[in-house]
């Protein structure tokens, strides 16, 4: 898509161009709640609550380093109000994998009756697209200066201004409580399986961009 915007006062040939680029995502991050048994006295809650850290350490072991598995937040609650020393806890975890791991980790994760997988997120990396867009954008809204003000008897000498703006939207997928009893039906449940959860294990998604420039012809 363009428009032209001639100003003969000035010399100046205005396009705006709309270009596109298909991304794959990098990886995924999923979102997990997990609930358990932990001291609230002592070491960290992170620390010490056991179901916490048998998923960890089996997230470890399938190729997650552990920089990528990061509690986000901790409810800590009971019936009576009063603060004792175990306590039911509900941990928020995301985890971030690459994509050519995520069936393994979901296969694993879909063995763990404390955890749930509320959502998955997937991660782009739009700037490194968009460094290849850009310069496709503009030899895109040159050739079609150059071929305009031929046809009006001037050239193209020069850029005065430009300008882009870019769209990317975002790829959440949420995911029912009952994620996991699609596949339990249908195959053992090994945990080092791989699970299809109904879900794609790779997202792709348009980066667009609007660009704008003003050409200075002779």
């Amino acid at each position: 898509m363009c428009s032209l915007e001639y100003r003969e006062d000035m010399g100046i040939l205005r396009i705006q161009l709309k270009d596109q680029l298909d991304v794959t995502a990098v990886s995924a991050k999923l979102h997990l709640e997990i609930v358990g048994e932990t001291l609230v006295m002592g070491n960290a809650a992170t620390e010490r609550v056991k179901e916490v850290r048998e998923v960890a350490q089996q997230l470890q072991a399938a190729g997650i380093s552990a920089s990528q598995i990061q509690v986000k937040g901790v409810e800590i609650s009971n019936r009576t109000g009063l603060l004792t020393k175990s306590q039911k806890a509900r941990f928020l975890l995301v985890v971030e994998t690459e994509a050519a791991l995520l069936p393994e980790v979901l296969g694993l994760l879909a063995d763990q009756k404390h955890v749930d997988l509320q959502r998955l997120e997937w991660m782009f990396d739009d700037f490194e697209a968009s460094l290849l867009l850009a310069p496709q954008a503009m030899r895109k809204a040159r050739r079609r200066a150059e071929v305009i003000a031929e046809a009006a008897g001037h050239r193209v000498v020069g850029v005065l201004n430009a300008s882009d703006t870019w769209d990317m939207p975002v790829s959440v997928v949420h995911l029912q409580s009952d994620w996991r009893s699609q596949e339990v039906q249908r195959a053992p449940r090994a945990r080092a399986s791989s699970l299809d959860a109904g879900v794609q294990y790779s997202s792709v998604h348009t980066l667009t961009v609007q660009l704008t420039v003003d050409f200075q012809l002779e």
